[in-house]
């Protein structure tokens, strides 16, 4: 089973690297297309994870 992260499986990218900031995990990834992605993965309860950079152009950068 593949769960789904910001619109893709998670078979579909892959980790580039992984981050630890004062505001949570920042985690770079590619997708098969080789575009990379900036993702938060903040430490607060209930926040949810926020696609800060990567993306295609046409959405602002957000993924569906």
């Amino acid at each position: 089973m593949t769960t789904s992260v910001n619109g893709a499986t998670q078979a579909e990218e892959t980790v580039i690297s992984r981050h630890l900031t004062s505001e949570g995990t920042v985690v770079w990834t590619r997708d098969t297309e080789g575009r990379p992605r900036m993702t938060l993965y903040p430490h607060s309860p209930g926040a949810r994870p926020r696609t800060t950079a990567g993306g295609a152009a046409r959405d602002g950068g957000r993924r569906r």
